[in-house]
């Protein structure tokens, strides 16, 4: 048998009997074909979905990465990790789908979950945390500046907020708040800590399988973000300034005032998502010109409704990032709402609704210049970025980036404007606002478990920035006229301006 280093399934008797082998010592074992829901899931912590390449090694690297103790996999192509396994055992042939991305082994069925336990998991992700960021690391660009994750070394100062350790978001620290009225409903796990400490809390509310944990002092509490607590108002983190009884280095707050941590345990009230029960025979678009922030939206809007979101086109890597109304023709009746970047009065008027999302012109360019020479997640290259292709794109898109909101508000019915800025800063109202013409009842729980699942998995990283301003002065004078005549269009329908930081400083 051969094995690779960290985690690796052992091949040869999952090649004979069909079935998922034992791993090597001391890596990860397999313990059986489990049951699954989709209203309570096995394995509740983090879960991704690749319908094209999913592998038993990549579940399990990821699972371990983030120090979970069980890895399943399902319908070929879903990773969920999990510290507890929450559901019977099913019969082994029941878990008889391949791996998408491996012939030859088995990643669970339907509804059933091929599990894991990784023996080392929790061991490695102590390592990584301890040793800080690698060459090239950094911290995650949120879009959420009061949401941060912060570098071990920042750790050997006494803190008068709270902090986080760690790689790769072992937890996110959220903020200071104060205790909520019936706070044993609002945080219904609770444990006395007389030596407590910001790890102590997260791994007990970790365990628990809670997403959120909260330090009042000398008591640890858990909980989900909820109506009774919604971590909408924020306090003076000078008000949780009080040092951890087990850590003189961090803050633990007071039984009045709660430092706030998102753990690793995905919130999986809004993780559940179907196509329509009934066709709808009304269309409603989500029309923004390339690069304003659609895909996200789309991801948005899925998670908050529980139903698809279709398409005008069919992108493959799209779909295989979970969007499966992808594959859908634009007109099935069968998702909520269905992107487009069509513009034009014929394309407009096919559709009974919109959600018109418009976003900076500068950002969108360069989101879409992006996309186009690096994929959804990637980068241009710096030669596209020094050479022809940039100057021609801004020529050829600019231009678009007005006509199409233009178009919309001349030829849409019933168009929802919403602006990018708006969305990324006060994402639980402006998505309140969508899911309202979306014509679903809007369930607040909901909506505050988006907010903790936000950025998906597709979001591109912000760690390559270009160390330049692409954008020539002639190419500002034009999109600076492109952004008056936006502005005035939306001012002549009793509609908002463009927020002020379209215009260059």
């Amino acid at each position: 048998m051969c094995c690779r280093l960290g985690l690796a399934s052992c091949i040869p008797w999952e090649r004979v009997l069909g079935v998922p082998g034992e791993l090597c010592a001391g890596a990860a074992k397999y313990i059986g074909c489990y049951v699954d829901s989709t209203r309570r899931r096995t394995l509740r912590g983090v879960s991704f979905l690749d319908y094209k390449k999913m592998t038993v090694f990549r579940c399990q690297d990821n699972c371990a990465e983030r120090g979970y103790l069980y890895a399943g996999l399902e319908f070929g192509a879903e990773c969920y990790c999990g510290h507890k396994v929450q559901a019977p055992n099913a019969s082994e042939p029941e878990c008889n789908m391949p791996c998408k991305g491996e012939r030859g082994s088995t990643c669970g069925g339907a509804n059933r979950l091929s599990i894991y336990r990784l023996e080392l998991a929790q061991e490695s992700t102590r390592r990584r945390e301890s040793a800080g960021p690698q060459n090239g690391d950094a911290p995650g660009d949120l879009a959420d500046p009061a949401s941060r994750v912060v570098a071990p070394q920042e750790r050997g100062v006494l803190l008068g907020v709270g902090r986080v350790w760690g790689h790769d978001g072992s937890a996110v620290f959220r903020g200071c708040f104060r205790r909520p009225d019936n706070v044993s409903i609002a945080l219904p796990a609770s444990q006395p800590m007389p030596n407590m400490s910001v790890d102590k809390c997260v791994d007990f509310c970790t365990e628990k399988e809670y997403p959120l944990s909260a330090l009042a002092g000398t008591a640890c509490l858990c909980g989900f973000p909820t109506t009774l607590f919604t971590l909408h108002e924020r306090e003076d983190e000078q008000l949780c300034a009080q040092r951890c009884p087990g850590e003189e280095f961090e803050s633990c707050g007071t039984s009045e005032f709660l430092l706030v941590y998102q753990t690793q345990v995905q919130d999986n009230r809004c993780m559940d998502r179907r196509f329509l029960p009934t066709r709808s025979k009304q269309l409603v678009a989500l029309a923004s010109f390339p690069g304003a922030g659609n895909t996200w939206a789309r991801h948005l809007i899925e998670l908050a409704t529980g139903f698809y979101t279709g398409s005008y086109y069919f992108d493959g890597s799209l779909y295989n990032k979970g969007f499966k109304g992808e594959r859908d023709h634009w007109r099935s009746g069968r998702t909520i709402c269905i992107k487009t970047h069509e513009s034009g009065q014929k394309e407009i008027e096919s559709f009974d609704s919109a959600i018109l999302l418009i976003r900076n012109p500068y950002k969108a360019l360069m989101a879409e210049f992006n996309r186009k020479y690096g994929g959804h997640i990637g980068f241009a290259a710096h030669a596209h970025w020094k050479g022809k292709e940039w100057p021609e794109f801004v020529a050829n898109y600019a231009p678009w980036w007005a006509t199409h909101t233009l178009d919309w508000l001349r030829y849409g019915r019933k168009v929802l404007v919403v602006h990018f800025e708006d969305l990324k800063r006060d994402l639980f109202a402006q998505l309140k606002r969508m899911v309202g013409l979306l014509g679903i009842a809007a369930c607040e729980d909901r909506l505050l478990c988006v907010e903790g699942q936000k950025d998906g998995n597709f979001k591109r990283s912000g760690l390559r920035k270009l160390e330049y301003d692409p954008y020539t002065p002639e190419m500002r004078k034009m999109i600076s006229g492109y952004i008056k005549t936006v502005d005035a269009a939306l001012k002549l329908r009793n509609l908002s301006g463009v927020p002020e930081d379209y215009y260059p400083r």
